[in-house]
């Protein structure tokens, strides 16, 4: 399995950027795009694309329309002529508690953009997410 392609914030910030010169696109669709884009070869999880998101919209480096799908904004533009791009190959996966729930609320965030898609999926798979959403519950509890 590759796992991500880009190990660094910097190249899925670049990513982003360049997913989204060819209009807004919701979570899911950027991270549909990267896939396309790399011939499936990395997939940017839940977790690092949906922080990431929200860390460049706080920069105005991207703006989130009512729709839910991002865009740039005047700022990003700037972002592609600064030398920015990097092309490395490593994985990465969350290495501390703060990471391992940053990547929760990425995967729940990725859900409910399925659902704001459109996609029966969350229904037809209930069983199983209310099993996690049971496991997350008992992790909380004292």
């Amino acid at each position: 399995m590759m796992g991500n392609m880009f190990g660094k914030r910097r190249d899925l910030r670049f990513t982003i950027l360049a997913v989204l010169r060819s209009g807004p696109k919701n979570g899911a669709e950027i991270m549909d795009s990267v896939e396309k884009m790399t011939f499936g070869m990395w997939r940017p999880s839940p977790g690092s694309l949906y922080p990431m998101l929200q860390k460049m919209v706080d920069e105005n480096m991207i703006k989130k329309e009512p729709s839910g799908a991002y865009s740039l904004t005047q700022e990003s533009d700037s972002w592609f002529g600064m030398g920015h791009m990097h092309n490395p190959f490593s994985g990465n996966s969350p290495r501390n508690y703060d990471e391992a729930v940053d990547e929760i609320n990425g995967l729940v965030n990725f859900l409910e953009d399925i659902k704001a898609n459109g996609s029966t999926k969350l229904k037809e798979n209930k069983e199983v997410l209310d099993k996690i959403a049971d496991r997350i519950r008992k992790l909380t509890s004292d």
